[in-house]
């Protein structure tokens, strides 16, 4: 793959290497540091939100750049998963199956989760659901069309109890947390937790883990050379999550499998993780500001991902400027067909949002104007 239009300016290998250094890499005693400040002021919530409704674990899964070393910024922001415990036997079926269910889910990323109908009130865990769940129509074919009467498991609600359980206990703590106000378009619980002084942001989000069996993700693609046979029986093992982040479909997170592709992946020499983190630093410092969720680091990473997928081998990746470049001319590529596919769900879901994609020209026009200047920028 490569950019259809957009010429390289002038690009010095040691001014991306001390770019590198001086510019992008965060300590990672620091992110320790702050991590474990999070962590002692949130998990003392959980476990009481865990004791008042053991629906939600007592503890965190941890998630995010800062988990993936792949942080740039200085570490202000974290993010966390909070596992649904005792969940009966769920199952997925597709949003046209269902009736009286008039909204459509954004993507395919999206899906509708379905409870068995016996499951009644009272109680926690498999028996104390009916709080979550909304009864709808799955239609089937039996001598014609009849309808089964199902329960979708509704992330909206558990989102709900969860936020008001968490602002609940936080309130009548003597603490360092607060409970912010849900933004629009925001479904993540955001704590601010202050430490030594300072305020870190903290997204938690419930998370129901790797409900499916088997493997039932269209990955991986046929003909594959990356990643290794072995990791991809580990990602299929560790399997596919579901997270709350709209009001009727729990939408997959790939987050841990995420993890498992980026371990250990320059254990060949090469500087795939390094070109990703000036990337991230560039867009941070150049295009954040001005286009917010029109570009943001998930797509940097999927970018990254696509072309280990199509460049499998280690000599493609020996040098940090032609590592680094490919991933420029890469997202060059994918902004200039406003289509930036989902690395595990592949054509199924674009990654940029309709609503976005009317900025996308502008956005290509300054990625094309930072290759053309490149030193404007890296001069230290």
């Amino acid at each position: 793959m490569s950019a259809l239009h957009g010429w390289w300016g002038p690009l010095a290998p040691e001014a991306l290497e001390t770019f590198l250094k001086e510019r992008v890499l965060i300590r990672r005693e620091d992110t320790s540091r702050a991590l474990r400040g999070v962590l002692a002021a949130v998990e003392p919530i959980l476990k009481e939100v865990h004791a008042q409704d053991h629906r939600f674990s007592s503890s965190a899964l941890r998630c995010g750049s800062y988990i993936e070393a792949l942080k740039v910024s200085k570490p202000d922001e974290f993010d966390l998963m909070v596992e649904l415990d005792g969940l009966p036997a769920l199952s997925v079926a597709s949003a046209s199956s269902l009736w009286g269910v008039s909204e459509q889910p954004p993507d395919a990323s999206f899906q509708p989760v379905l409870v068995s109908s016996n499951v009644s009130g009272g109680g926690a865990g498999a028996a104390g659901l009916q709080d979550w769940l909304t009864p709808v129509h799955q239609r089937q074919w039996f001598l014609g069309y009849f309808f089964i009467r199902v329960n979708m498991l509704l992330p909206g609600e558990v989102m709900q109890s969860f936020k008001a359980l968490v602002r609940d206990v936080s309130s009548s703590r003597a603490g360092s947390v607060t409970v912010r106000p849900l933004q629009q378009g925001t479904p993540a619980l955001r704590l601010t937790v202050t430490y030594y002084g300072k305020e870190i942001s903290v997204d938690l989000v419930p998370v129901i883990k790797n409900p499916f069996s088997p493997w039932n993700i269209p990955w991986p693609r046929p003909g594959l050379s990356w990643p290794s046979a072995e990791k991809i029986h580990r990602i299929q093992h560790t399997g596919v999550d579901l997270v709350a982040k709209h009001s009727l479909y729990w939408r997959y997170s790939f987050s841990r499998i995420e993890r498992l592709l980026l371990e250990n992946i320059d254990e060949d020499g090469g500087r795939r993780r390094d070109s990703l983190r000036i990337l991230k630093k560039v867009r941070e410092d150049l295009w954040k500001t001005k286009y917010g969720k029109v570009l943001v680091s998930y797509h940097l990473k999927t970018v990254l991902f696509w072309a280990c997928e199509q460049h499998p081998s280690e000599n493609d990746w020996k040098d940090l400027t032609v590592s680094f470049v490919r991933l420029v001319d890469d997202l060059v590529f994918y902004l200039q067909h406003g289509n930036l596919p989902h690395y595990f769900l592949g054509s199924d879901v674009n990654l940029f949002k309709p609503e976005h994609r009317p900025r996308l020209q502008e956005l290509l026009d300054d990625v094309i104007k930072f290759k053309a200047s490149p030193r404007k920028y890296f001069r230290l």
